[in-house]
This record gives structure tokens, sequence and C-alpha cells, in this order.
């Protein structure tokens, strides 16, 4: 019998492995966007490609979950976990296609920074996620949260100053300051995404430990 349960548990962790793949490639995708800044329609094409990537195997855990009777964790913490995750690629998907819409001539170094931790948050997400497959070393899974709280605390840094700075110094267009400051609070929002995702890791570990 307990043979028979394994493969029950073990398709979870496949699924939330594959989710957080999609976005560590979406969020490598992303950041050459913002440093690259050229093709735009189409690099903002390839984000919505993975952000449907990613809702499709999301919807694959929410639909597992009403079919299995065993779970590796608690089903709700699965559903919060698969949803928070969703809503990484959303901001991500949202963010590149103000990008493309806006039109900007020339991006900030603070832009690039934030891209920059976007990457970084998703990289440490994808490695917690696989660490949660076992449960073995709990502190691994925690390293990797707390790297992120860190990297939230930067990008939140980050923005306070950029809008300080916005508003002490406004570009002579008033239309260029209400782009910049949508888009660097769609930067801010896909990174706190990321710390909600980690707070729900962090839980995960908590009860399982």
């Amino acid at each position: 019998m307990r043979f028979s349960l394994i493969p029950r548990e073990t398709k979870f962790f496949d699924m939330f492995e594959e989710v957080a793949a999609i976005q560590t490639r979406a969020a490598g995708k992303f950041l050459d966007m913002v440093k690259e800044y050229d093709r735009l329609d189409a690099r903002s094409n390839e984000l919505r490609f993975e952000e449907l990537a990613s809702d499709e195997v999301v919807e694959r855990i929410i639909q597992a979950l009403d079919k299995s009777f065993i779970t590796p964790f608690d089903r709700e913490d699965i559903h919060t976990l698969a949803t928070s995750l969703d809503d990484v690629l959303d901001n991500m998907e949202e963010t590149a296609n103000r990008f493309a819409m806006f039109r900007i001539d020339k991006l900030t170094p603070e832009a690039v920074s934030l891209a920059e931790i976007i990457q970084d948050c998703c990289l440490h997400l994808e490695h917690a996620i696989r660490a949660l497959r076992t449960m073995k070393n709990a502190q691994l899974v925690q390293n990797h949260l707390k790297e992120i709280g860190q990297l939230e605390n930067k990008a939140d840094k980050i923005y306070r100053d950029t809008e300080s700075k916005l508003f002490a110094n406004p570009p002579a267009d008033i239309l260029l300051l209400i782009k910049w400051r949508e888009l660097y609070s769609l930067l801010e929002a896909t990174v706190d995404a990321c710390k909600n995702v980690s707070q729900v890791i962090s839980e995960i570990v908590i009860k399982g430990t």
C-alpha cells in the first residue's frame, strides 16, 4: 500500500518544480528584455508564452488536487503555493507588456537592478521548491527563503529611492513620469509576489518539521 501512494505524492513535486523552472527561464528572458531593450514586442510575446505555460501547469496542479486523496502536504497549502507561484509570472508578464506598450526611449539602472532582483528571487524559489521534495534539509530551504527576504528589502529601497527621485526631479513630460511610476510599481510588485511564495513555502516547511 505504501508504494501505491508514492506516485500520488511525487506528482505534485514534479509539477511545482516544472512551474519553478518555467519562472526561472521567464525571469532570464525578462532580464534580457530590460538589459538589451530591443525587440520589445517579440520579447513581450515570449513572456506571454511562458505565462501561458505556467498557467497550464498550475491548472494541472489544481485538477490533481481535486482528484487526489493523498497529498504530500496540506491541500490548502498546495492550492496556495500554486496560485502564489502563478502570481509571480502574471506580474512579470504584465510588466513586460507595459515596457512594450510605453516605448520609453531609455531604461534606468534602477529598472535593470529590479529585473536582476526578480531573476535572483526566481532562482532561489526554484532551489527552495526542489528541496521541498524530501524535506531532509529544512535549513537549506530556509536559507533560500532568507535570501529572498533580503532581496525584497533591497527592492523596496530601490523603489522608495526611485519614486522620491521622480518627484524631486520630475521629467518635463508628465506622461513619462506616470509611465515610470507604473513600471517601478509593477517591478516591485513582482518581487513582492516572489516574497509571498517564499512565505507560503516557509509555512509548509514549519508544518513539515
